[in-house]
């Protein structure tokens, strides 16, 4: 409170003099100067009694004396006691932290009162949120969750649930929970609609967060995906019901720090938005919903390394495993590659039996051999001898000469076995090594054909499922599991030479097909790349640029016998931008860029708290149309878009009453939207407050809190 507004709470004071002869004048002490923003005073005289309430701090809150029999001392023209006055100079900061938190839960547990005659907010959209958060249980079972950390004022669970309503608001820094334009933590309206009292101060929210350990983190997430499911599940039955294909879009999204920082945990360098930079990489998936738009299904941080397939394969098992159906798996696929497999083993087999053979014989040969060239050793010794004997020379054709020749013969066939035979250990060595690696993968592929069937037997209503996914999942190992897997799949080649060989094939009379203002096409089929078996579609795509012409390749794999135009292609492979859209209000209104928490808990919070923020909004904006009693176009618009809600509705003025059963929320003039009118029911003026579950005496808090809580 202001020193204006103290003023205005000091009474008239009868029967005492202010020392200007002038009983009806009214007082104003200097000590209000001292009380700083949160002070008030009121004075009231009945006799010689007078009653000072002061400020939370340790001024007596009752103050009797006669002035005749107490000392008393006149301070700018009022009475009041010495300790009165000792205690109002003392400044406010000497109370301690924990009494001041104390003292703002038991003033706001008695502001319920208000509600009648009209309680003002700042963030007027949170109100009708947090009623639509207990509707669907979120704070409830946020509330029961365990964490690691003693509550004293404010429960652990109370500082996660208010770091995600600072999320919601879209605050940047977390201190500006306390400390922003128009601080959450002021407002009690938007703080009550959420279960709380009072908000902690931002570095105890901090210190929960990095209290939060991995256990605990996994107990959220499956907090946030129990709410959520309700959700998924009414989208992918309506799409079942319209016998429409669920379309879900695969992305990284880049999470990035300073690349000089040492106090991120766990940060890796990586490729981000075209260079290497220090960060973290989210795996993310998104439905394509018909009532919301987009629903983000998965996120998760995933070590940042080159092999993309164990990502991928992580990221679409969990989104699988959150929309509770899956296509029919193409064990007839899996069983072609084993029959290509099993020849391949035949044959390498037969190499390696013919090598081992080899060395048999050589074998065999290298043991009869030394034995043939000592004997010709000896005889052309014994010749040698004969001819020194006579005293002549050997002639080319002599017994000498042609035993010479033999020995030769021999010497070369026992070298030139030796070198056969080093030549056949190191082939039978490299078919073993191949032939091992065909056995393996020949035993993973019969284990993944048993995994697809057992899939296939517990899965009797298979769905359509097509996946978008950009170019750096799209590899031959991806699009072969994901064949198999029963997807239908679009992408990009990830490997430049795909588009160079598409380049080579164009002839002069190639038709390009036009699919955008600067955008051709063209498309084959029945092509195959690199490390992928099965025949895809492929199309070059090129750009018209003031740089010249730019060429991509576009990748698609169907077996439904249905095949898209070359422009239906391009505009819907481009409208996996819904993804890129995703992450950029990820970074934009939740402000997830750049990353600011510095605790590996509060780093994992954030991410899923701004994933489920975005779906939250989308679903509190359906619930909230209902509720509508009074709008204007410019409202009606908001509720459509994410940013508005969030950076509008969510930080704008208005009025909360409280009728006979109902509760209105009425935007101020002054506000964004004016006029427009919310009736809810407000069902959490009746439920306790969110508090630390521990014995405290009574006097700590009002009567509004249960007994025996905080």
């Amino acid at each position: 409170m202001s020193t204006t507004q103290a003023i205005n709470n000091v009474q008239w004071l009868p029967g005492l003099s202010a020392g200007t002869g002038n009983r009806d004048q009214q007082l104003v002490s200097p000590v209000l100067r001292q009380l700083g923003a949160n002070a008030r005073i009121s004075l009231s005289m009945n006799g010689a009694m007078l009653e000072v309430w002061r400020a939370a701090w340790d001024a007596p809150s009752t103050v009797i004396f006669n002035p005749v029999v107490v000392p008393a001392v006149r301070v700018g023209g009022i009475w009041l006691f010495q300790e009165t006055v000792n205690a109002l100079d003392r400044p406010p900061w000497s109370q301690s932290p924990l009494d001041i938190a104390r003292a703002a839960v038991s003033h706001r547990l008695s502001r319920m009162a208000e509600l009648p005659q009209g309680v003002y907010t700042q963030h007027a959209l949170m109100v009708p949120w947090g009623d639509f958060a207990h509707e669907i249980g979120l704070i409830q079972k946020l509330s029961q969750v365990p964490i690691p950390q003693k509550g004293v004022v404010h429960a652990p669970q109370a500082k996660v649930l208010t770091f995600l309503m600072g999320i919601l608001t879209g605050i940047t820094h977390l201190k500006d929970l306390n400390e922003g334009p128009h601080p959450l933590a002021h407002d009690w309206a938007a703080i009550r609609a959420w279960g709380l009292v009072s908000l902690a101060h931002y570095t105890g929210v901090s210190r929960t967060l990095a209290s939060c350990d991995q256990e605990t983190v996994e107990a959220i997430v499956q907090v946030l995906d129990e709410v959520s499911q309700p959700f998924v599940d009414q989208e992918v039955c309506l799409l079942r019901q319209r016998n429409s294909p669920s379309i879900i879009d695969l992305d990284l999204a880049p999470r990035r720090v300073s690349d000089t920082s040492t106090t991120f945990p766990d940060a890796e360098f990586g490729w981000q938005s075209d260079e290497v930079g220090l960060g973290y990489d989210a795996a993310l998936a998104t439905l394509a919903s018909p009532t919301y738009g987009r629903l983000f299904l998965v996120g998760f941080h995933h070590p940042r390394n080159t092999v993309s397939l164990p990502r991928l394969q992580k990221m679409v098992l969990a989104a699988e495993d959150r929309l509770g159906v899956r296509p029919r798996r193409r064990t007839e696929l899996v069983e072609q590659r084993l029959q290509e497999l099993e020849k391949t083993l035949s044959q390498r087999q037969g190499w390696l039996a013919a090598q081992l053979d080899k060395q048999k014989a050589l074998t065999a040969q290298l043991d009869t051999v030394p034995e043939d060239i000592a004997r010709l050793e000896a005889e052309v010794a014994a010749l040698e001898a004969i001819c020194r004997a006579q005293d002549r020379k050997a002639k080319p054709h002599s017994q000498l000469a042609k035993a010479r020749r033999r020995l030769g013969a021999a010497q070369k066939k026992l070298e030139k076995a030796l070198q056969y035979l080093q030549q056949a250990q190191r082939a039978a060595v490299t078919h073993r090594k191949r032939l091992e690696h065909f056995q393996a993968e020949h035993a993973k592929l019969t284990e993944h054909l048993a995994r697809l069937q057992a899939d296939n037997e517990s899965n009797p209503d298979p769905v359509i499922i097509i996946l978008r996914i950009d170019a750096g999942f799209g590899t031959g190992p991806n699009i072969t599991w994901l064949a198999e897997m029963g997807y239908i799949i679009y992408t990009k080649a990830r490997n430049a030479q795909v588009a160079a060989r598409l380049k080579a094939m164009v002839q002069p009379h190639t038709r390009w097909t036009r699919v955008g203002k600067n955008a051709e096409m063209t498309a084959w089929g029945e092509q195959r790349i690199s490390n992928c078996p099965y025949p895809l579609t492929v199309a070059l795509e090129r750009f018209h640029t003031p740089d010249g012409l730019k060429h991509s390749a576009l990748i698609a794999y169907r077996d439904d016998g249905q095949t898209l135009t070359l422009p239906a292609w391009f505009d819907f492979y481009n409208g996996r931008q819904t993804i890129e859209a995703g992450i950029k209000e990820t970074n934009v209104v939740f402000k997830m860029h750049p990353l600011k928490m510095r605790s590996r808990g509060g780093i994992l919070l954030r991410e899923q708290f701004s994933l489920f923020a975005a779906n939250f909004v989308r679903w509190a904006a359906v619930w909230l149309d209902e509720r509508v009693s009074r709008s204007n176009r410019r409202f009606d618009d908001a509720l459509t878009r994410v940013k508005a809600m969030v950076r509008v509705g969510a930080n704008t003025s208005a009025w909360v009453v409280s009728e006979t059963e109902d509760l209105l929320v009425r935007f101020d003039e002054t506000g964004a939207y004016p006029g427009v009118e919310l009736r809810l029911a407000g069902t959490w003026r009746v439920r306790p407050p969110i508090l630390p579950r521990k014995k405290v005496h009574d006097f700590d808090f009002g009567d509004e809190s249960a007994p025996g809580c905080t």
